[in-house]
């Protein structure tokens, strides 16, 4: 890649942080020096670590290219994102930035709450680097596309999560920046917001922008990244095109079981068996159940739903002695899921109520369960027909 056309470098990128694992902190000179005193005459080991966000991080992104940072909690992409907008600096590396950086990063950073939505837009575009004479001339698009023209002259502090993320995200998008870093926020909005995010990303894109996506939407991310990174534990694992990246970052986290710590569901497992699926769910509640209603949801690996059911939807009668424990068995013959990764979200309740949720509860693999000839993007299902050839 020419240097004309980036728009990041990162070379052997690190940033370290001292954890201290002391029980309490002193309160005065005189008990640190104290507690010193005693770890030495001891022979005490350091309690301090040194903890690695990221370690040997390197990528370039072009102009206009849309590139996702993909990996799980504690992966180290929130900081990377960190570092490249300048609010922390790297303990060891190269980031070189070939252009104005707007970033959002958290809902409503930058944003004083006791001033106005109005304000606020011309305060944020300031600490994006913005003139005034360029806040104006964006200021109209900026209110359009948040939506919030009405509460323009109210206090933000009033603003509910999702007006924050609307107006944060509509100055972020609209004022003239090179690269836009933007960090899971798009998970407050609602799906129509979502949409006009989309492809205001998608145009930001197209205008030779440069965009850096965090996200844990792996449909989002398929959507509109063209190229995407995963990270684990600090470092660069896989990279390069967006499909393959999100089949490792989901097969590395696959598992056919989770484990509760909380909530009357304790366990739940998915087992594959020939031309069908088994569920089991175990469960224990403080009161008799008549109807543990164990509830289920598959969706494919881009988060999309594809079926699902609990008891009470097909009319399974209750137990005849109520009670506090138990196992749920569920057998999925129809319809067939293809071979790939998906998602497993549940619920439990009883007849009544539902009682607890775990979306994403885990995530396992079909294998073996494609027809010989498979259609190519055919979907997730293979549906059961009759076919049968007449002459006209």
């Amino acid at each position: 890649m020419s240097s004309g056309d980036l728009a990041i470098r990162v070379r052997d990128l690190g940033k370290s942080y001292t954890l201290q694992h002391h029980r309490a902190r002193a309160t005065t000179m005189a008990e640190a020096v104290a507690r010193g005193l005693r770890r030495a005459l001891r022979g005490e080991p350091n309690t301090r670590e040194v903890f690695w966000a990221l370690r040997n991080v390197g990528f370039e992104a072009a102009r206009g290219e849309v590139v996702a940072v993909i990996g799980p909690n504690g992966a180290g992409k929130s900081t990377l994102l960190k570092i490249l907008s300048r609010i922390s600096e790297p303990t060891c590396g190269q980031v070189d930035l070939f252009g104005r950086v707007g970033s959002l990063l958290e809902v409503g950073t930058g944003f004083h709450t006791e001033l106005t939505g109005r304000e606020n837009i011309f305060l944020n575009g300031v600490i994006l680097g913005m003139r005034r004479r360029e806040i104006q001339r964006q200021f109209d698009a900026i209110v359009e596309f948040s939506g919030v023209e009405k509460f323009l002259d109210t206090p933000v502090k009033r603003y509910s999560s999702g007006m924050y993320v609307r107006l944060a995200f509509a100055v972020a998008a609209h004022l003239q920046n090179d690269i836009l870093l933007v960090d899971e926020v798009l998970a407050v909005g609602d799906n129509q917001f979502q949409r006009k995010c989309l492809g205001k990303m998608q145009d930001v894109a197209t205008a030779g922008r440069t965009v850096i996506f965090v996200s844990h939407n792996m449909g989002l991310v398929s959507g509109l990244c063209s190229r995407a990174i995963v990270l684990e534990q600090g470092t660069v694992v896989q990279s390069g095109e967006v499909r393959a990246c999100i089949d490792y970052y989901l097969g590395q986290r696959r598992t056919d079981e989770a484990t509760f710590a909380t909530g009357p569901l304790k366990y739940v497992s998915v087992r594959q068996h020939e031309q069908c699926l088994a569920l089991v769910a175990r469960y224990e509640c403080d009161l008799p159940v008549s109807l543990p209603n164990f509830g289920f949801v598959i969706s494919d690996a881009m988060g999309q739903q594809i079926t699902g059911g609990n008891p009470r939807v097909f009319d399974v009668p209750p137990l005849q002695t109520p009670a506090t424990k138990g196992t749920v068995n569920a057998v999925l013959r129809s319809p067939r899921l293809l071979d790939g990764t998906y998602r497993l979200s549940v619920w439990f309740g009883d007849s009544q109520v539902d009682f607890i949720s775990h979306r994403d509860c885990l995530t396992f693999q079909i294998s073996g369960m494609a027809p010989p000839r498979q259609l190519e993007g055919a979907g997730a299902v293979f549906p059961e027909c009759e076919w049968s050839f007449g002459e006209e």
